[in-house]
């Protein structure tokens, strides 16, 4: 027990607020690539058939479609489904070594905290740059100060998901719980 929680409590709270962020970022990231490929097709409509389009048409897809990915960043980080290699942990976990995978998984979880904070965090002075100097995008109609705070914040929420990712293998891994667990399907590692 740390400070009143106990370290299942601690667990059974990440996975909630895991599921949280995965549901309502996941649909909003879901709903907002589904509308931007939308508006593209419309666009392509309008150019091609019609001859004309929005001015601002393009850099709102560039811009919206880049700001997609960074919200959805937090929830590749939940499922481990980005920088997948597979093949090497399976061969690792086949042949019995389920120290070395459960190690490689604290290793991978801290470099993805520190990476992604580091991002975040030295984001701060191109957000303000951009908010100083007022620039938008090419069409002069959007300003570029929301993208770079969408995409700090997501890279944020990646390092936030990742640190608790790196309490529960610590904790899994104190626990001996990769002796009896079956491979995952998809890890960071």
């Amino acid at each position: 027990m740390f400070g009143g929680i106990t370290v299942d409590g601690f667990l059974a709270f990440s996975q909630r607020l895991k599921a949280w962020v995965d549901s309502v970022l996941g649909s909003i990231a879901a709903v907002m690539l589904l509308g931007l490929t939308l508006f593209a097709l419309l666009e392509i409509v309008r150019r091609y058939i019609f001859g004309v389009v929005f001015e601002w048409g393009q850099d709102a897809i560039i811009v919206g479609m880049v700001s997609t990915v960074a919200i959805y960043f937090g929830v590749t980080q939940i499922r481990r489904s980005h920088l997948v290699m597979n093949a090497a942990v399976a061969l690792l976990h086949s042949r019995g070594h389920y120290k070395t995978v459960g190690m490689l998984k604290i290793c991978v979880s801290a470099v993805v905290v520190v990476f992604c904070t580091a991002i975040g965090v030295t984001g701060w002075s191109t957000l303000s740059y951009a908010w100083n100097r007022d620039l938008t995008t090419y069409s002069l109609l959007i300003p570029l100060w929301p993208f770079y705070l969408i995409l700090m914040f997501g890279f944020l929420l990646m390092a936030f998901i990742a640190f608790l990712q790196l309490i529960e293998d610590i904790i899994a891994f104190a626990r001996k719980d990769y002796l009896n667990t079956e491979m995952e399907l998809t890890t960071d590692v």
